[in-house]
Order: C-alpha cells, then sequence, then structure tokens
C-alpha cells in the first residue's frame, strides 16, 4: 500500500502509460464483474450501504488502473493471499437487509464507509492489491494505524453482520451455500496473512512500524 520515485514524467503521460497497461486494465474487468457481482446479491433496491460498497470499490478499481509503478513485488503466494482477501466479500449477499437494517448497523456502515473513503483517498495511486513498494504513505489516517483501509474495510464487516447475520451466499453459482459470517470469518484471515506478509516488502518500514505502533485497532492490534 504505497509511492516509488518515478522518472521525471508529466503526470498526464504517467496515467495515459497506466491506463493502457494490460497489467493494469486487464485484472480491472475481472474486478468490474466482482463489483457488479456484489451489487446484484444485494435487495433490491438497493441499500446505501450497498451503493456505498460499490461506489468505494469503483473508486479503488480506477485507483488500481492508475497506480504508480512499483520497485519490488510480493511472490505469487503473496499475491494470491491479497487478491483472495480483496475479492472474497464480494459473496456476501444480504437480500435485503441492509436496506431494513436497525439504526446502529446503518451507522456503523456509514462511519466505515467514510473513513475508507478518506484512507483510499490518502493512498490516491500508491495504491494497489498485490504486495508491493510503492513508497511508504504516513500521512492523513496513517498516522494513527498502518492499515487504515483494511481497519475501515473490518468495521465496515461488523456492520454487515449485524444488518445481515442469517444471509448466506451461493458460491459461483454452486449449490454450496455459505454464511456471511463463513465469509467474513475467511476474510478476516486472509487479510491478517496479508497484513504481514505486506510489511516484509516495504522499504523503510521499521521505522514507520516504531512510530505509528498498531495494525489495525489502536491498543489491540
Amino acid at each position: 500500500m504505497t509511492t516509488a520515485t518515478q522518472p521525471s514524467m508529466p503526470i498526464r503521460r504517467q496515467l495515459i502509460r497506466a491506463l493502457i497497461k494490460p497489467g493494469n486494465t486487464l485484472p480491472a474487468f475481472v474486478w468490474l464483474f466482482l463489483v457488479f457481482n456484489q451489487a446484484v446479491n444485494s435487495g433490491y433496491p438497493p441499500s446505501p450501504s450497498t451503493i456505498g460498497l460499490v461506489v468505494i470499490n469503483s473508486t479503488a478499481l480506477v485507483l488500481f488502473m492508475i497506480r504508480r509503478d512499483a520497485s519490488k513485488v510480493g511472490t505469487p503466494i503473496e499475491g494470491l493471499l491479497a487478491i483472495s482477501g480483496t475479492f472474497v466479500e464480494s459473496f456476501l449477499k444480504d437480500a435485503g437487509q441492509l436496506r431494513d437494517a436497525q439504526l446502529l448497523p446503518t451507522l456503523v456502515q456509514a462511519v466505515a464507509l467514510a473513513g475508507w473513503a478518506a484512507s483510499l483517498a490518502t493512498l490516491g495511486r500508491s495504491f494497489g492489491i498485490v504486495p508491493a513498494d510503492r513508497g511508504l504513505v504516513q500521512h492523513g489516517p496513517y498516522r494513527f494505524v498502518r492499515h487504515p483501509v483494511y481497519a475501515f474495510e473490518a468495521l465496515f464487516s461488523v456492520g454487515y453482520l449485524m444488518a445481515a447475520p442469517d444471509a448466506s451466499s451461493a458460491l459461483l453459482g454452486s449449490s454450496l451455500a455459505v454464511p456471511n459470517a463463513g465469509i467474513i470469518a475467511l476474510w478476516a484471515v486472509l487479510q491478517v496473512a496479508r497484513i504481514v506478509r505486506e510489511e516484509r516488502i516495504l522499504g523503510g518500514y521499521e521505522e514507520y512500524r516504531q512510530t505509528v505502533r498498531w495494525r489495525l485497532i489502536p491498543f489491540v492490534w
């Protein structure tokens, strides 16, 4: 989650170069499908939380397409962990519960979406999925926890589960129904592994870790 030093090139050329790069655009089409799948899995008309989630993921998709080049990239195993952790929650299903959710779950999700958006905005073109060294982002929410995007995503998941605790999803059209709690638990395991692996790649991370002690939750972890 980070920024490598770029050759001196006008920002417009950098953006065009990033947009036409197959390694950026081809995965983006897969991501677009998963964003669409997430919207379809929700009740109609969509809840404000569902709309916010689609907007957040669409923003992340754009940032992914225009991301900076990395000076160092993780292993294929680390990449698989990151991709799985990013997209597994696109299979969550609410069957309309989010639209009819009580005030507390709705507030939890709203706060999470706002923090998630602020963290993505801070990350900007340093955003990525596969662990890579694009330099350290240390301002904004990154002054308080080292992985605010994941922290607010986790908070959103808590609100989602509060609103739709009994819903389940049939994965990729199969007959296997997986409850939302199971999907979120799998996401949490993948993200913890992802965080640990990601931190090993970033240059200058040891000093940052001394300054910002907590990964996700202050005074906890």
